[in-house]
C-alpha cells in the first residue's frame, strides 16, 4: 500500500515545491518591474532565447520555469492520479483541477504581458497562481493521508476545522488584498510602520489602499492566531499537528515583521520578494493544517514524519 502512493507523493511534493519557486520568482518579476521585459509573448522579443539583459532574463526565466518543469510535473501528476487512484476523488478531482489552473494561468500570463500589464490582470493573475498552488497542496496532503472524512456528521461552525478553513480562506484574501496594492502601485504610498505617514487615517485614494491591506491583515491576522493559538493547545490534537499549528502561526508573525521591515527599507526589492514569498509560505502552511482538520489524528502524525 505504502509503495502505491510513492510516486503519487513524491510528484504531488515536487509540484507544490516547484510551483511555491513559480510564485516566488513571479514574485520577484513584479518587484523588480520586469514584466514587460520580454514585451512578447510567448517569444521574447521575436526568438526563444531573450536577450542578455536583466528584465528580459527574469522574465523568461519565470517562463522557462513555468512551461518546462512546472507544466510537465503537474500533468504527470494528474495523469497518475488518473491511472493508478482512479477510484480516489480527492486526488483525481483536485489534480485535474490544477491542471486546468495551469492552462488558464499560462494564458492569464500571456494576457498580461500582451495587455501590457493592466492593474487587475495582475492582481487575478496572482490570485490564480495562490489556488494553483493550493489545488496541488490539497493533492498532496490526501496523496499522505487518504481521502478527506467528515465522520458522517456536519461540523459545528465554532469547530477547529471549521475555524481553519475560514482562517486559510482570511489568509486568501489577505493575499489578494496584497495584490491590489502592488497592482493599483500603492506599495510606496505610506512610507512609515504602523502608520502611514504618522497618522492613523489615510489622506489619498493610494494611501486607504496600502492602509486597508493592512487592516485585513490586523483582522486575518487576530483571527488566525486564535485558531492556530487552538490548534497549538488542544491536548485532544496530535503532537505533529500542534507543532505544525504552531509553526504556521509562527511563520504569519514573522510574515509581519518582515512587511515591516519592506517598509523601513525603503521598499528595497529583494524585501518585496521576501515579503511575497513568506505570504505563499503562510498559505501552504495553513493551507495544510486546515486540511490536515478534516482527517482522523492519528494520521496526522504519519504526514509530520513522511
Amino acid at each position: 500500500m505504502e509503495q502505491s502512493y510513492f510516486w503519487i507523493r513524491f510528484l504531488s511534493t515536487l509540484s507544490v515545491l516547484c510551483v511555491f519557486g513559480l510564485v516566488v520568482l513571479g514574485g520577484v518579476v513584479r518587484v523588480t518591474g520586469s514584466g514587460l521585459g520580454c514585451p512578447d509573448w510567448p517569444l521574447c522579443y521575436g526568438s526563444w532565447i531573450p536577450p542578455l539583459e536583466y528584465t528580459a532574463i527574469i522574465e523568461y526565466s519565470h517562463r522557462f520555469v513555468a512551461s518546462v518543469i512546472v507544466s510537465p510535473i503537474v500533468v504527470l501528476t494528474c495523469i497518475l492520479a488518473w491511472l493508478r487512484h482512479r477510484g480516489e476523488r480527492w486526488l483525481v478531482i483536485p489534480s485535474s483541477v490544477s491542471v486546468v489552473l495551469l492552462i488558464l494561468q499560462a494564458l492569464l500570463g500571456g494576457v498580461t504581458v500582451l495587455t501590457e500589464l493592466p492593474g487587475a490582470v495582475v492582481a487575478s493573475h496572482l490570485a490564480l497562481g495562490q489556488a494553483f498552488l493550493g489545488c496541488l497542496v490539497l493533492v498532496m496532503v490526501v496523496s499522505y493521508r487518504g481521502p478527506l472524512g467528515f465522520h458522517g456528521k456536519p461540523y459545528s461552525w465554532v469547530s477547529f476545522p471549521v475555524m481553519s478553513i475560514i482562517a486559510s480562506m482570511g489568509v486568501y484574501l489577505l493575499i489578494l488584498s496584497g495584490s491590489v496594492v502592488t497592482a493599483t502601485h500603492a506599495t510606496g504610498a505610506c512610507i512609515a510602520w504602523p502608520l502611514c505617514n504618522s497618522t492613523l487615517v489615510p489622506d489619498t485614494i493610494l494611501s486607504a489602499i496600502h492602509m486597508g491591506h493592512r487592516l485585513v491583515a490586523v483582522i486575518v491576522g487576530c483571527f488566525l492566531i486564535f485558531v492556530l493559538n487552538w490548534g497549538w493547545r488542544d491536548g485532544e490534537k496530535t503532537k505533529g499537528f500542534r507543532i505544525l499549528s504552531g509553526v504556521a502561526g509562527g511563520t504569519f508573525l514573522l510574515q509581519v515583521v518582515v512587511g515591516a521591515f519592506v517598509v523601513w527599507s525603503g521598499f528595497q526589492s529583494h524585501m518585496l520578494a521576501f515579503h511575497l514569498a513568506m505570504s505563499a509560505l503562510v498559505w501552504v502552511f495553513v493551507l495544510i493544517v486546515a486540511i490536515l482538520s478534516l482527517t482522523r489524528s492519528q494520521y496526522i502524525d504519519g504526514i509530520i514524519r513522511s
